[in-house]
């Protein structure tokens, strides 16, 4: 009989938990705002930049909460959607994956190749990244969701290491430009600065329905209890996230002030910078690790809500999802591709961020957003029949 039930509970797919949720949405919201975009902005809003981050990042929390209510109802590829709409959403989110695949995976292989191995070529090195990326994208959302639990404290250390070895590096008048009521930039800076947002779309394609609290705590709780608990738990990663963007900006922007519009890779660079070398020594190994480990995660969410956009366009069933890599090769290819015609040169990323690839974001947060409401009447829907 013992065995009988454990063959059942092996054989049944293991959910999302909520804290691995909340996990996985912290990763979506830091994952690709503290390297290239920080000069980005800089460049555009100067020290307004900090105040840019926090708008986007606010707004990024309105594509997490409609995510979220779609995936609830067992996510994106569960709902019951025709083929007139269905087509060209998946269509678009198929589209918006391969893309920040592509600019993603060439930012972390550019860094790889040119400032760890300094003559390394890059397009090989993009590639490597993504088989790897692809083969841990295998694992399916759960896997990489215990990967998160595994690492958060070490993000959580690195980072508040990070910050306190720089505090005293910084100029104080850098920070009180901050406060300056010149908005001059402003918008052109959340124009060009929202192409590194969105990707809290992936949530959409979880499925949380009946989702258990923790994957260590199964125990029986009242649904008040319960509820509560989750609403604390999200909200605990939603202000953690915050809080992270805007406090590295604001430490950023005061130890380099006007060069920080020509400092790409702000993380990493901001780890190493010292008044004094040889007494203060530097912390940029642990920072360069800690964003390897970060990035790759990334990518493999990439590369499974791209599997799913790819999947719920040609109808394939959910038990040949995960069989199948035929939605990886494809991703890779097209990212390489894409990479070879659009990012072959130097300076060209800033453009492709800013002319294609912020166009698509905002599409497909606007998808998101739209199929999020349209899942909050659904569940109102159900709620009410349950209820007469």
């Amino acid at each position: 009989m013992k065995s009988e039930v454990s063959s059942v509970q092996l054989k049944q797919t293991r959910k999302v938990s909520y804290a691995e949720y909340a996990l996985l949405s912290v990763v979506l919201v830091i994952a690709t705002k503290f390297c290239t975009l920080p000069s980005v902005l800089t460049g555009i809003a100067s020290s307004k930049a900090v105040w840019v981050a926090a708008l986007l990042v606010l707004s990024e929390f309105g594509i997490l909460f409609f995510a979220t209510e779609t995936a609830r109802c067992g996510g994106l590829p569960a709902l019951e959607l025709k083929k007139g709409v269905k087509i060209p959403l998946f269509l678009l989110l198929s589209a918006f994956f391969a893309l920040k695949l592509t600019a993603f995976s060439r930012e972390v292989a550019a860094y790889f190749a040119l400032s760890l191995f300094e003559s390394a070529p890059v397009l090989p090195t993009m590639i490597l990244l993504l088989v790897a990326c692809a083969l841990l994208a295998g694992r399916d959302y759960m896997a990489i969701g215990r990967l998160i639990e595994i690492f958060v404290w070490l993000f959580l250390f690195v980072f508040l290491f990070v910050v306190i070895f720089t505090r005293t590096q910084g100029d104080l008048f850098h920070a009180i430009a901050m406060l300056n009521p010149d908005f001059d930039g402003f918008g052109k800076g959340i124009f060009h600065g929202i192409a590194w947002f969105g990707d809290s779309a992936i949530i959409a394609f979880l499925d949380l329905r009946g989702a258990p609290l923790s994957s260590r705590n199964r125990g029986m709780s009242s649904p008040a209890s319960l509820k509560s608990a989750k609403r604390k738990i999200l909200f605990a990663a939603a202000l953690f996230s915050f809080l992270m963007v805007v406090i590295f900006y604001a430490v950023f922007l005061s130890v380099y002030g006007e060069a920080a519009k020509m400092t790409d890779y702000a993380f990493i660079k901001l780890s190493a910078f010292k008044a004094n070398a040889d007494e203060l020594g530097s912390a940029d190994w642990p920072v360069i690790i800690l964003w390897s480990v970060l990035s790759c995660l990334y990518l493999a969410l990439l590369f499974l809500a791209g599997r799913d956009s790819l999947t719920g366009l040609v109808d394939i069933p959910p038990s040949r999802r995960k069989k199948s890599t035929l939605p990886y090769f494809l991703l890779g290819g097209i990212a390489t591709v894409l990479s070879t015609i659009f990012l072959s040169e130097e300076g060209e990323y800033a453009r492709f961020m800013s002319s294609l690839m912020n166009v698509v974001t905002i599409l497909a947060a606007a998808v998101i957003v739209g199929v999020g409401i349209y899942a909050v009447t659904l569940r109102k829907g159900e709620k009410n029949e349950t209820q007469d």
